[in-house]
């Protein structure tokens, strides 16, 4: 599965340039032109990075910010603007880096590349034998195959890449895309066939814990 880039770009020749480079690295280039088409964009496939022109016309790139936050998902900022002010802004929002324009397209590959490094390793592993491949995305209890739906498997690779961390209802509610007045059923019916699922294929542990009150957290990586 190749891994997912969103550019939110304006300018096409910028889509243009990146295109063939991301090809030749193996990554998968969408482009959105507005804030709107990359909202969509996003719940139609979260992306691994998002690439984010601050200077687009009518809502300015920064407005994603909160909502990549949100999802976790790292961003690199793109502008024609070089000030110090405009940089510290830019990382004040939650940017994990901030290219100026023009740039140069291998400077930027290599940029990319290193904010997907920082993502973690391909692979997350937690109690008793269970571990998650995050390429191909699929799930082993000591080696055996465990069948997720991809709702499913999303919800417990959250859990997993912050072993520990506790997340409410609400933040999964995000990450899934649900309706909140809804979600809190929803959420828990998702988690109790997980551990269902997990059981059946040997695991022993209580991975995901109930945390009450609040929400669930995964057990320790090993």
């Amino acid at each position: 599965m190749a891994i997912s880039l969103l550019l939110v770009e304006d300018d096409p020749s910028i889509y243009d340039t990146l295109a063939p480079y991301a090809g030749r690295e193996g990554w998968e280039l969408r482009w959105a032109r507005s804030v709107t088409e990359a909202k969509r964009a996003i719940e139609q496939q979260v992306p691994a990075v998002a690439l984010i022109d601050r200077g687009l016309p009518g809502q300015p790139g920064d407005e994603l910010a909160p909502k990549l936050r949100a999802r976790e998902i790292p961003f690199l900022m793109l502008t024609a603007r070089s000030e110090e002010a405009q940089r510290l802004s830019g990382f004040d929002l939650g940017a994990d880096d901030y290219v100026t324009k023009p740039f140069s397209v291998a400077e930027l590959a290599r940029r990319i590349a290193v904010v997907l490094r920082r993502q973690g390793a391909t692979r997350l592993r937690l109690s008793d034998g269970v571990e998650l491949d995050r390429e191909a995305q699929s799930v082993r209890v000591h080696g055996r195959d465990v069948a997720l739906t991809a709702t499913q498997y999303a919800l417990l690779e959250r859990l997993a890449r912050h072993p520990g961390r506790v997340y409410t209802r609400a933040d999964l509610a995000d990450v899934l895309n649900l309706d909140l007045e809804t979600s809190e059923r929803t959420i828990d019916s998702h988690v109790k066939n997980i551990r269902k699922k997990l059981r059946e294929a040997g695991a022993q542990d209580p991975l995901i814990e109930t945390i009450v009150g609040v929400g669930y957290a995964a057990r320790n990586a090993q």
